[in-house]
């Protein structure tokens, strides 16, 4: 059985000129015409309160609650979908590589690295930053296999969250560490200065010291502030 609808009001969004003291929305009633056509009436200004009650009506996943929030959260976007933007220390800890490469597992020393998530997709960069980096920090080449030329990872099998809610940066940082090296994403001369990756994984369980060798790797070209930009979640002042 189909269900009558009748129009009863409509919320309509006015966009003024540059010069113009700000956008607003209004509410406007709807009354039928002799003829049965919906015709709108005067409107009155929306309260920022009534917007925001009712896009949490409409979209209540806009408005979860959070709790603890990961100090390295750099950023996120509203909803499920997000963007995630976050950071993760340099630390040691197991690495994992699949047969084909002939590389041993093994505990290592990881570079400090950035995280962009959104569903199903995943972008990481290296990054030289003991503390949380700042905006203007630039961004280094991720020294990995399974990473192709723009740093998104090929997720194949991992086992990423299907959401990018804030309280998941954990689980996002975690399927990446416990993910399986299996091939090459793009040639080794865009992650590194010289030498091949195979040869600098090689070295790393033997290597004595803590430290991560960042002057190995070659730039991303990009900064924090630019990658907030490029995921959409800063706005460029020289765009109008």
């Amino acid at each position: 059985m189909i269900q009558q609808l009748d129009l009863k009001a409509a919320l309509l969004y006015y966009r003024g000129a540059p010069s113009a003291a700000g956008d607003y929305w209004q509410i406007h009633s709807v009354e039928k015409d002799k003829a049965g056509v919906p015709v709108l009436r005067e409107g009155i200004p929306v309260e920022r309160r009534t917007l925001a009650e009712l896009c949490k009506e409409i979209l209540p996943s806009l408005y979860q609650n959070f709790g603890w929030i990961d100090p390295g959260l750099l950023a996120y976007g509203a909803g499920s979908e997000g963007p995630l933007l976050f950071w993760r220390p340099s630390i040691r800890r197991s690495i994992y590589f699949g047969r084909t490469l002939n590389l041993e597992s093994g505990i290592v020393t990881w570079p400090a690295l950035v995280f962009l998530a959104r569903p199903k997709e995943l972008h990481v960069f290296a990054v030289n930053a003991d503390q949380r980096p700042e905006l203007d920090t630039p961004l280094l080449m991720p020294p990995f296999f399974n990473i192709y030329e723009d740093c998104r990872v090929c997720l194949g099998t991992t086992r990423a969250p299907a959401t990018c809610w804030p309280d998941e940066t954990q689980r996002w940082g975690e399927a990446f560490y416990k993910s399986e090296f299996t091939q090459a994403g793009a040639k080794d001369r865009l992650f590194l200065k010289r030498g091949s990756l195979a040869a600098f994984w090689r070295s790393r369980p033997a290597a004595k010291t803590n430290g991560f060798p960042y002057k190995q790797l070659k730039g991303a070209g990009l900064t924090i502030r630019d990658l907030l930009r490029r995921a959409g979640l800063q706005k460029d002042k020289n765009r109008r």
